[in-house]
């Protein structure tokens, strides 16, 4: 009998493995359909590019923006210039290609894995291409004015409508690549750094995988190309997520640190909050890069093949995003470029960038009469050759720091607690506090000590300490002031009273991820009365359990819902050529631009509406002039173009 009992145990096992297995081969089979369809779709946008490429100018304030930033910021010639501004028209017709198509970006977003197989790690080494992965980038030829846009690590990156992109396969001029040793045109080693002298391979070679991803170019010249990869896990299921990467970064040393190419890892949780971040900026003087002194004005910093981790324990369990962005300099002219690979699935024994980990911490209403001090602890690992110098935790509340601790009660070699007195949050504390861990590094560089600092901005999903409604005996809510979302604030839909709650109020959803659901707890009872409603697919609960400060929603039914990118629209920056030639723009009280569509002319002419020239010109042949009409009395002017072929074509300029 026990034999048979094994058997079927067996037999149950390889049964639910072989389904598994099937799942995900649909799943890859799925994404390779999807990618191959994005692959078409880049010939079709490179096609619409260079038909309508003389069909469209940049309005004349972009490419003044372009030109002024660029000159102000870098040495670039005449020529260079040009291929900036060219570069920035096919971003914008890039653009206007998906405002005219709308029904061929969904191929360019990965798609969520099935719940069944949510979690393990597919694909998490690129051998079954792209699957699973969503990429963006974002060109930056015309930024603001001023510091403002120079935001290095903290400059923004998200997902739109129109800047995905698709991966090549070894084209290192491509603003992605897919590595892949066994396609033609593989390169063994970086090509840029070979070109140098020094030989660092594009693929992780102790993984033994042929394939791995890299992000931007080594091209640089008026882009600040902002690159990124995207991987949704419906369910992160390990407290770590351990990659390999392999940096490249030109680096000019006239340059501040704050413009520097950068590389950017984070894990956001389910409401997009950042759980873990680590960001590197091209600097010499940080030992982690070697340096290549190539001349004078020109630094390029390298990594060998580095294996580094992102703590992730505070969201175990649940949905989560990893993002890798890396940057040009955000003038442009010089590159940052990424190999990336076993983004999970692996163990990173000895992080070279180190670690830090705040254990989750979830307190409602502290008791502040007895002076009970809160625990803060948590784990920390040093990155390679370094010491610590400090630890530090600041209370936090909407970004503003209203208590600090400068060094720990307790310190290890891998540990650390700070007891946390309730003074630190004020006298009379109201609303959700964070818990900012800082962790400063002493690394000894040849340039001198380097400061390398690991920061956790939060212990958990959710505030880590929060003094909303402590515990007041009754509450009532009523339609419509109390009406609530699954996806309102915490202090909005998590309520509690130490005697009872009476309701009638509406609950709607805002979506159905599991634990976004309105909680109510009362000591003795919650009552639901007449014009009380929880709408189809809201998830509300009702506890009998007083003040306890421990907002489970309970739900055996597994989560399906996948959080889908945000998708903005984008305004295109194109004029288009109408008929023979443009006048740009037009009224004008200064400047024209006079642009021909298809082909060039070789003579312009300015009448009055009465037939008197005011101007007349023999040019080079050419396909755009600018003429000054600041001069010109206020009215109606005729323009008449003669091209290259001898052709007369007429429009009408108002100045006014």
């Amino acid at each position: 009998m026990k034999t048979i009992v094994k058997t079927l145990l067996v037999c149950a096992i390889c049964f639910n493995s072989s389904i598994i297995s099937a799942q995900v081969n649909d799943y890859l089979n799925s994404e390779k359909a999807r990618i191959s369809e994005a692959n078409s779709i880049e010939l079709e946008i490179n096609d619409f590019v260079k038909d309508n490429f003389n069909n469209y100018i940049l309005s004349q304030e972009i490419t003044d923006d372009l030109i002024q930033h660029l000159r102000s910021e870098e040495e670039f010639t005449d020529a260079e210039l040009k291929i900036a501004i060219e570069n920035a028209k096919v971003v914008e017709l890039r653009k206007l290609f998906f405002i005219q198509n709308p029904d061929k970006k969904d191929s360019f977003f990965a798609k969520p894995l099935p719940v069944e197989i949510q979690q393990d790690c597919i694909n998490g080494d690129f051998e079954d291409g792209t699957a699973g992965y969503t990429f963006w980038s974002d060109a930056h030829p015309q930024p603001a004015t001023g510091d403002a846009f120079f935001l290095s690590c903290a400059t923004p990156t998200e997902l739109s409508a129109t800047n995905m992109v698709t991966p090549a396969v070894n084209n290192m001029n491509a603003t992605v690549t897919l590595i892949d040793s066994t396609s033609p045109g593989y390169q063994q080693y970086d090509p840029t750094l070979a070109g140098l002298g020094v030989n660092i391979p594009t693929l992780f070679t102790s993984g033994g995988g042929n394939k791995c991803i890299k992000l931007n170019n080594e091209q640089g010249m008026g882009s600040s190309d902002q690159t990124t990869v995207s991987r949704y896990f419906p369910n992160i299921n390990q407290s770590t997520i351990d990659f390999n990467f392999s940096l490249i970064m030109d680096n000019k040393p006239a340059h501040g640190q704050p413009i520097q190419p950068f590389f950017r890892i984070r894990v956001k949780d389910q409401f997009n909050n950042i759980v873990d971040e680590v960001c590197i900026i091209a600097n010499p003087d940080n030992c982690l890069f070697n340096v290549i002194y190539v001349s004078s004005n020109r630094r390029v910093l390298y990594t060998d093949w580095i294996c580094a981790r992102l703590n992730v324990g505070e969201i175990l369990n649940q949905p989560g995003t990893i993002e890798f962005t890396v940057s040009d300099c955000q003038p442009s002219a010089h590159f940052g470029t990424v190999y990336i690979d076993n983004i999970c699935g692996t163990v990173c024994a000895s992080p070279k960038l180190g670690a830090l980990n705040t254990n989750p911490t979830n307190i409602n209403c502290p008791d502040l009469t007895a002076s009970t001090p809160i625990q803060v602890c948590g784990t920390y690992q040093p990155p390679a050759n370094a010491t610590l110098n400090s630890i530090t935790l600041n209370i936090t509340q909407n970004g503003t720091v209203v208590g600090t601790m400068n060094a720990p009660t307790l310190l290890s070699s891998s540990t650390f607690c700070f007891t946390v007195a309730p003074s630190l949050f004020g006298a009379d504390p109201s609303g959700n506090f964070e818990f900012l861990i800082n962790a400063n590094f002493n690394v000894v560089c040849p340039a001198g000590t380097f400061i390398y600092t690991i920061s956790d901005n939060s212990a958990n999903v959710g505030p880590d300490v929060s003094f909303n409604d402590c515990c007041q005996p009754i509450l009532t809510l009523t339609s419509p002031a109390d009406d609530v979302t699954n996806l309102a604030a915490v202090t909005v839909k998590l309520k509690e009273r130490s005697n009872w709650i009476k309701a009638t109020n509406i609950v709607a959803v805002g979506d159905n991820v599991l634990l976004n659901g309105v909680v109510y707890h009362a000591e003795n009872f919650v009552e639901l009365n007449p014009g009380f409603e929880a709408l189809l697919g809201a998830q509300f609960v009702a506890y009998p359990e007083g003040c306890s400060a421990s907002y489970s929603f309970r739900n055996d039914t597994p989560s399906t819902a996948v959080i889908e990118p945000t998708k903005m629209e984008e305004t295109v920056k194109l004029i288009r050529i109408v008929r023979d030639f443009a006048i740009v723009p037009n009224p004008s009280s200064t400047t024209i631009e006079i642009i021909m569509k298809d082909s060039k002319f070789r003579k312009v002419s300015i009448a009055t509406i009465d037939g008197k020239i005011v101007d007349e010109r023999n040019l080079e042949e050419t396909y755009k002039t600018q003429i000054d009409v600041s001069r010109y009395a206020n009215g109606i002017y005729i323009i008449n173009v003669t091209s290259d072929d001898g052709r007369i074509y007429t429009k009408k300029l108002i100045k006014n």
